[in-house]
Order: C-alpha cells, then structure tokens, then sequence
C-alpha cells in the first residue's frame, strides 16, 4: 500500500488547484489516501482565499481516499505540518509531505514509495527528499546530510527524533 499523502494549504487556490493536477497526474494517487491540512486564516482578509482552497480540495477526486482537515483558527505553517506529520506518521508508520505550491512530476509518489521501501530499515536515512538543486555530475539518488522542504517523505522511526529547535541542532 503506498504511504499517506499529506498536503498543506493555506490561502493560494491557484496554487493549490495546481498542485492537486499535478498530484492526480502521478500513477500511484488513486491508490494513495490523501489528507489535506488547511489551516485557518489569519485574518479577514484570508477568509476568502482559505475558503476557495477548500471548496477546490472538496472537489478533488484524484485520491484513493481524500481527507480534509480544516483548521478553524491559523496555526502558522511550522505548527500545521509539525502537528499533521506526527498524527499520520504515528498511524501509518511512513508520510509523504508536499506543500501548496509544489508541481510534482508524474514519478515523485513511485519515486517517494520506492525509496519509503528500500531503505525503511536503513537508520543513517531519515528523510527521503524530493528535490535537489540541479547540480553537475550527480546521480539521480544519493545520500547527503540535509533535509529540504520540497516534497519529502520520512517514516515514524526517524521523525521520533526530530526536534524543532534550531538551537538544540547547533549543540
């Protein structure tokens, strides 16, 4: 079964609209249960814009299973995800995060599973990253020492560690 799709919105429904075409043109999104996370506006001002990204969400039909989950007040982004990833991650035991602004190629979820599979058992690889600056003579996966934010995919075993405080990462 191919792992969890986690989405995070805010308050961009061309964005998010593109994203989600992106995201049902990849093989394994009928397969895979999709929860969106849209967070609550910060102000009036937002109201509209948080309310047409879900309207856009409520009509996708892309996934195997859609789940949304609206936040009736704002989070802020750091919260949104850190609190979405735990609650999927702790159920599922693996995640694939993306944001509203990313185009995914039509590979990234077989791509995400793939490497979700190959190296579950694999402690020294905790966060599986979907993009990497194009940069000369690199092949197409390797390993390097840090995280990105655009489309990743992890499992419950590394995110146990993980600590949101930039200090502690200094120490």
């Amino acid at each position: 079964m191919p792992a969890p799709v986690l989405l995070f919105t805010y308050n961009r429904p061309l964005h998010t609209q593109r994203t989600l075409e992106a995201l049902r043109n990849n093989r394994l999104c009928n397969e895979s249960e999709l929860f969106i996370f849209s967070d609550g506006y910060k102000g009036e001002e937002d109201k509209a814009d948080v309310e047409e990204v879900r309207r856009i969400i409520r009509g996708f039909d892309g996934a195997g299973q859609v789940y949304l989950l609206e936040n009736d007040r704002n989070k802020g982004l750091a919260a949104n995800i850190i609190g979405g990833v735990t609650r999927v991650v702790n159920d599922y035991g693996k995640v694939i995060v993306l944001e509203d602004d990313l185009i995914t190629s039509p590979c990234f979820l077989s791509f995400m599973n793939e490497a979700l599979d190959r190296f579950e058992e694999e402690e020294q690889i905790g966060h599986i990253q979907g993009y990497c600056y194009p940069l000369p003579a690199l092949p197409d996966a390797f390993l390097i020492r840090w995280t990105g934010s655009w489309g990743w995919a992890t499992w419950k075993r590394a995110w146990q560690h993980f600590n949101p405080d930039g200090r502690f990462l200094l120490q």
